[in-house]
C-alpha cells in the first residue's frame, strides 16, 4: 500500500507527516494513540498505545501485497486472535504472533482497554530491492523455519519474546512516539527482526488451543457481565444455566480467551474499582466494600490488602500524597 494512497483518512482525524512517511490518530476520550510508519510499499509499521476498546478500523485494503510476512508484539495488555473460521485465541504480555502468507485470513482485535505493541507487516518479495538494509533480515526469515505444521493448523506463530526483543520494541516504539524520521524506525525494525530470528532458533511454538465462535461469544458474555455488573456476586453457575453446560467448561473458555481465571478477573476488575474509588472520592471504605460486592469491610479490607499489599486507607493517604506533589 503507497502512503498516498492513505489520503482519505484524513477525515478521520489521522495527522500526516509527508515527509516522515509518519501517520497519527489520536483516539478520543483520552484513548490513546495509533501511530503508522510507511518506509516504503514494502513495509508497514503500527505502533499501538491504546486506552479504550473502541478501536477505529479503517478498512485498509491489501490485496495484491503479494507473499508477507505479519508480526505482532505485544509489550502490554492483550489482544485476541481470529481466524477466517471466526476461532479465537489471543496474544498477551511478552509474546509475539507471526503470520505468514499470501493473503490476510486472520486479524486482531483490541479486547481490552489497555494495549501497548507493535505489528510489522512485510512484503517479502520486494522488500530487499527497495529497501537493502533488510537483506540481513530476509535471511533470518529464512532461517527461521517456520514450521508448516504449526502454519497450516492455526495460520500464527506464536513465541515468547526474549528480553533483548523487548527492549528493542520499546526503543523503537519510544522514537515513534517521539516522531523519529522513518529511516531509524526502519533500523529498529530490522534489529527486531534479526531478534525474532534468534527467539524462534532458541525456542519453540507455544501450543494455543483456539476457541470456536460460538466459545468466544460465551467468553465475552462472562468477560462483560463481570466487568460491569463487578458488584454483584455473578458465580460461574449463572453462565453455566444460561447456556447448559457445566461451570467447568464456562471457566475454561474463559480463562482461553482472556488468560484469567474465572474468580482472578473477578478480583482483579473489583480491586480496579475500588482503587479508583479509593483515589478519586471521598466515600467511605465501609460504602466502598459494599459498591465493589463485599458483604463486610473487614473482608473487603483483607481482600484489597492482599491484592495491592496495604490497607484501602494507606492507599487512599499514599494517593492523595502523589496527587498533591503533582499538582
Amino acid at each position: 500500500m503507497d502512503f498516498s494512497e492513505l489520503s482519505n483518512l484524513r477525515d478521520s482525524g489521522v495527522m500526516f507527516d509527508e515527509k516522515k512517511k509518519r501517520a497519527e490518530l489520536e483516539l478520543k476520550d483520552n484513548g490513546g494513540k495509533i501511530i503508522a510508519y510507511f518506509p516504503s510499499d514494502s513495509i508497514q509499521v503500527f505502533i499501538y498505545d491504546i486506552h479504550t476498546e473502541k478501536v477505529p478500523d479503517f478498512g485498509m485494503d491489501y490485496s495484491g501485497f503479494g507473499r508477507y510476512l505479519r508480526v505482532n508484539i505485544c509489550k502490554s495488555g492483550r489482544c485476541e486472535f481470529t481466524t477466517k473460521n471466526g476461532d479465537s485465541s489471543y496474544l498477551s504480555e511478552g509474546e509475539f504472533a507471526m503470520d505468514y502468507g499470501t493473503s490476510y485470513d486472520s486479524s486482531f482485535r483490541f479486547d481490552t482497554r489497555d494495549y501497548s505493541g507493535v505489528e510489522i507487516i512485510m512484503q517479502i518479495d520486494s522488500l530487499v530491492t527497495e529497501l537493502p538494509l533488510f537483506a540481513m533480515l530476509k535471511k533470518s526469515i529464512k532461517e527461521m523455519n517456520l514450521p508448516e505444521k504449526d502454519i497450516k493448523t492455526s495460520s500464527v506463530y506464536f513465541a515468547d519474546a526474549t528480553a533483548n526483543t523487548i527492549r528493542t520494541l520499546i526503543e523503537l516504539m519510544d522514537y515513534g512516539k517521539d516522531g523519529a524520521d522513518s529511516s531509524l524506525i526502519v533500523i529498529k525494525v530490522s534489529e527486531i527482526g534479526h531478534n525474532l530470528g534468534t527467539d524462534l532458533f532458541n525456542s519453540k511454538s507455544k501450543l494455543r488451543t483456539f476457541a470456536t465462535n460460538a466459545q468466544t461469544q460465551i467468553a465475552n458474555d462472562v468477560y462483560k457481565t463481570l466487568t460491569e455488573h463487578y458488584g454483584n456476586k455473578n458465580p460461574a453457575s449463572l453462565f453455566a444455566e444460561r447456556y447448559h453446560m457445566s461451570e467447568t467448561a464456562i471457566k475454561y473458555y474463559f480463562k482461553n480467551i482472556y488468560g484469567y481465571g474465572y474468580k482472578e478477573y473477578q478480583m482483579k476488575i473489583r480491586m480496579k474499582k475500588a482503587s479508583e474509588l479509593l483515589r478519586d472520592t471521598d466515600i467511605g471504605v465501609g460504602e466502598i466494600s459494599q459498591i465493589v460486592g463485599y458483604l463486610t469491610a473487614s473482608k473487603f479490607c483483607a481482600a484489597f490488602k492482599r491484592f495491592y499489599g496495604v490497607t484501602p486507607m494507606e492507599y487512599r493517604r499514599t494517593e492523595r500524597i502523589k496527587k498533591h506533589k503533582e499538582e
